[in-house]
């Protein structure tokens, strides 16, 4: 069963346009270590109560890298990320002429990528 809380930072960054990745969550998890929650207020043990966004903005703060935009359908590519444009980007002659010559590691890995290009 998901905590109460985790599930309401999520819903509560999900509402802001965000998603948290699993190494922010589990900052989470530690620094609201027997909290229980009120409403919208996280009573943490020993040391007051938090509002849910106000511990929302404070973990944006402290871990901005555990945040990513969540992809709208039809968001124009202004708005992507690097990575989602790097791999609509088609791979120049130089790569390929790159990847012919390569060997070991280096050909399995471009050859990945490539695969995943395509």
């Amino acid at each position: 069963m998901i905590d109460p809380i985790e599930d309401a930072i999520v819903s509560a960054a999900r509402g802001k346009g965000y998603s948290i990745n699993s190494a922010t969550m589990t900052t989470v998890a530690i620094d609201l270590a027997g909290s229980t929650l009120a409403g919208d207020l996280i009573t943490v043990p020993g040391k007051g109560s938090v509002s849910i966004a106000d511990y929302l903005r404070d973990l944006h703060v402290r871990a901005p890298s555990g945040f990513s935009r969540l992809r709208e359908p039809g968001k124009p590519d202004a708005e992507l990320t690097v990575s989602e444009l790097r791999r609509k980007r088609p791979l120049d002659a130089a790569w390929h002429a790159r990847r012919a010559e390569a060997v070991g590691i280096t050909k399995t890995m471009m050859d990945e990528i490539a695969r995943n290009r395509a």
